[in-house]
């Protein structure tokens, strides 16, 4: 086709590409209220992004799915953000053209789709957020018209356009495997997802759709969908066994929460009373012996069990572990009037007290976890 006539069709078709342009507002819009709500425009906190929506495989798998669609609507920071709509403004207007406005959201919205899922069954335990899934889509939609439909745009502006988007998925994919940040999965798979759907919705700008059309968009995009369904039940099948394991790791931190408040409170009475000589020290002693010390090994052999399947609950367990010898070092340091005993007590309440302070990856703590990672895993 000749490029002046080609290009007079492509602008009779889309005047303006408004589903891009709205797109870019979108997506700053979202950003700016994040940042007037507080959060940092040149990293935003990981907490802020799980609350608005992140993909995080412990939500998502775990009955919050719409979290693969607000995901590719969040960015971790202003040149996250910056970097993705110059990208999304230099390929969305001329697919949006190729396409329509119609097939290009759905081809917008079906690639970022491909992303998270892929995003989420490489590494579902990250934390990923980012529009650039859904824009590898649109670059490879653009890969996928000139594919199935060579004859229909001018050869020397179909070289030029293929040469430009092979350069940036290029480029893109090496910064992705060079930087550990970038989430190159949902970069992989937004970009597999356009181009399949860009292949299955390409058709020439002169020429009447025809049920031949119709047929081959239906099987293209039906295709698409199934491959995302296999690897979405794939990663749940994988992870239902953590999942599991997550529920009752929560169940035996919620035990030790408690019992931690109730035996300390208990403790620190018999103590008390002890100091004021209202207790007398074997009195003090059997009660550590008999109440305290076998409340704390039930704890701790609830903690066991489940620390075998889950090592995230290694350092509770070893928390719980240093009270209990702590109170047994006191119950010593009661009957026996050694100071040295005291002082045993003392070294182990105080391991436990760093033990209770350090940061510990486990079950349930999943914002914390979040806020740990923060935006590293950006698309």
């Amino acid at each position: 086709m000749d490029e002046r006539r080609f290009l007079r069709l492509l602008f009779a078709r889309v005047s303006r590409p408004w589903v891009t342009m709205g797109l870019l507002a979108l997506n700053t819009l979202i950003f700016a209220l994040m940042v007037l709500r507080g959060a940092n425009p040149l990293h935003v906190e990981g907490v802020r992004l799980v609350a608005a929506g992140a993909l995080y495989g412990p939500l998502t798998l775990d009955g919050q799915p719409w979290r693969l669609f607000t995901a590719f609507f969040l960015h971790g920071g202003i040149l996250h953000l910056a970097f993705n709509m110059f990208a999304l403004w230099q390929a969305g207007g001329l697919v949006e053209r190729l396409f329509g406005h119609g097939r290009y959201l759905g081809i917008y919205l079906g690639a970022g789709l491909a992303g998270s899922v892929m995003s989420l069954w490489w590494r579902p335990a990250v934390l990923s957020v980012g529009a650039s899934g859904a824009i590898f889509g649109v670059y490879g939609a653009l890969l996928g018209f000139m594919l199935v439909e060579r004859a229909a745009m001018p050869r020397d502006l179909m070289r030029e356009l293929r040469t430009s988007a092979l350069g940036f998925i290029g480029f893109s994919l090496f910064a992705g495997f060079v930087m550990t940040a970038v989430d190159n999965a949902a970069h992989i798979g937004g970009l597999l997802g356009g181009l399949a759907l860009g292949a299955a919705l390409a058709h020439p700008l002169d020429q009447r759709f025809t049920p031949g059309f119709f047929l081959r968009a239906t099987m293209g995009v039906v295709a698409a969908g199934l491959v995302a369904a296999g690897l979405w039940w794939q990663v749940e099948g994988r992870t239902a066994g953590q999942r599991e394991a997550a529920t009752q790791a929560r169940a035996e931190l919620r035990g030790l929460a408690f019992a931690d408040r109730d035996l300390t409170r208990r403790g620190n009475q018999v103590f008390q009373q002890f100091l004021r000589s209202e207790m007398p020290p074997e009195q003090a002693a059997q009660t550590i012996e008999r109440e305290l010390l076998p409340a704390w090994q039930s704890v701790i052999m609830a903690l066991s069990a489940t620390a075998v399947r889950d090592p995230a609950l290694r350092p509770w367990l070893d928390y719980a572990q240093a009270r209990r010898n702590a109170l047994q070092a006191l119950a010593r340091a009661i009957a026996t009037g050694d100071e040295v005993w005291l002082q045993r007590a003392l070294r182990w309440q105080q391991q436990a007290d760093a033990l209770a302070r350090a940061p510990a990856d486990v079950p349930g703590k999943e914002k914390d976890a979040a806020q740990g990672k923060g935006a590293d895993d950006a698309r």
